[in-house]
């Protein structure tokens, strides 16, 4: 007789197979709603506001034309359409106790916490000592904090980075959304709380003193996402997480005046400018409007490396191949200097996102672009419907789609060098899981 059959074992594999009807979410989390509520209505804003307000605003001319937009809103609906396919497959059957991983996925899933919490750790000791290396002392952190006044500090610019050593600050991103999962499924909660709680203070003080916020964003997005997803695990949640935005929205425009207090709002007081509150709406509709035009000026005036850059960005920028400008080489052009030198020209270098949904028009022509678009739907419902599931690829990947669909008119989050660590990190633990799961079904045949 065989004595493979452990009864700890069947229960750990099992854990995830009982269903019932729904799914664990709601209707904002959808790759389908992201992109309708927020690129779609900006695409167009971006075409309304006028040539004169565009100088007014934000000291650039108007790029954006007719044409262009609705080439970019054919994109975004091929987008939708794609994401639609998966979503309107068999009605999504969700685990009953989601996230529904079982106790061995859950201990692979602590070790790796554990591991990317202290490889985090690492990272901001690299910048502490490196403050302490270029005489920043406590003194000049606290100055900047009282008086708000970041600029003449120059924090940012005194501090830079420690290549290979900093960098670990991104594995920060994939330590959150793997402790939202282990508190999510009920794991003792202490310990992930505390670690939990030490990354988001130190991003937050990168946030302010390096004036870097989407090193908050890039944690605070995912782990919304995971926790509205448990939330709404049943119909009296999932009803309470449907009004969210409602209180999500403002607290957002709260946080970006926040950070454009020290940021930015000193210097434009100083200047005779309008009230507060007008400058945060101007400069937050800004930053999403400007991209567009940057996007255009790019379409009309920047060189064409004749080499996607934007959707492969991590690679081109990678160590080593970053340090051997290997995309100068191959394409004789800098896209960083051909960029700056586009908006110096046409635009306004203040404003300097790229505009995601320009992006794949930029690297891949029109056709390319709208393929892309349809592709990348298919893909986000995919993951989407995965995270509902319960499954282990849209548990640990479509946290950080959603933090990218909701920068999408800025720029594309996931692909850039900064995302990349933490992807791989995510990556690497979706793959553990499946193999051990692969040798507990063996185990007891």
């Amino acid at each position: 007789m065989s004595s493979g059959i452990k009864a700890p074992e069947i229960t750990s594999v099992t854990l995830r197979r009982p269903t019932r009807q729904g799914a664990s979410g709601v209707w904002w989390l959808s790759p389908i709603a992201l992109i309708g509520l927020v690129a779609l209505p900006t695409t167009w804003l971006a075409l309304a506001i006028t040539d004169d307000r565009y100088r007014f605003l934000w000291g650039t001319p108007k790029s954006v034309t007719a044409e262009w937009t609705v080439k970019f809103t054919i994109g975004l609906l091929l987008f939708i359409a794609g994401a639609a396919v998966p979503l309107a497959m068999s009605r999504t059957r969700a685990p009953a106790a989601w996230p529904g991983l079982s106790r061995p996925d859950l201990a692979l899933m602590s070790r790796a916490a554990t591991v990317l919490f202290w490889l985090t750790v690492v990272g901001y000791v690299g910048y502490a000592v490196n403050a302490a290396r270029v005489g920043l002392t406590l003194n000049v952190f606290y100055t900047a904090l009282t008086t708000l006044n970041f600029y003449d500090a120059n924090i940012r610019g005194r501090l830079g980075t420690v290549p290979g050593v900093t960098t670990f600050t991104q594995f920060g991103v994939a330590f959150t959304i793997l402790a939202g999962l282990l508190l999510a499924a009920g794991e003792p909660r202490a310990k992930h709380v505390r670690r939990l709680s030490i990354v988001l203070f130190l991003a937050l003080l990168r946030a302010f003193f390096v004036s870097e916020r989407l090193a908050l964003l890039e944690l605070l997005v995912p782990l919304l996402v995971v926790g509205v997803s448990s939330m709404s695990r049943d119909s009296t949640g999932a009803r309470r997480a449907s009004f969210l935005p409602a209180v999500i929205l403002p607290l957002v425009v709260a946080f970006f005046g926040a950070f454009e207090y020290s940021r930015s709002w000193v210097f434009y007081k100083a200047q005779g400018g309008n009230s507060f509150p007008a400058f945060i709406i101007e400069r937050f509709a800004g930053y999403y409007v400007t991209a567009y035009n940057n996007g255009v000026i790019r379409l009309e005036h920047q060189p064409n490396a004749a080499l996607p850059y934007d959707l492969v960005q991590a690679f081109w920028t990678a160590p080593g191949i970053g340090s051997a400008n290997l995309f100068r080489t191959l394409t004789g052009l800098d896209q960083d200097v051909s960029y700056t030198d586009a908006l110096t020209n046409f635009g306004n270098p203040e404003f300097n996102n790229q505009g995601g949904v320009v992006s794949p028009f930029v690297d891949l022509g029109t056709a390319g672009a709208l393929v892309f678009f349809l592709l990348l739907g298919l893909a986000c419902g995919l993951l989407y419907r995965s995270l509902q599931q319960g499954r282990i690829w849209g548990l640990v990947l479509y946290p950080l789609m959603v933090l990218t669909l909701l920068e999408m008119p800025r720029y594309i989050y996931l692909p850039q060098g900064r995302a990349a660590p933490g992807v791989i990190a995510l990556v690497v633990v979706a793959l553990l899981v499946h193999r051990g799961r692969r040798r507990r079904l063996g185990a007891t045949l």
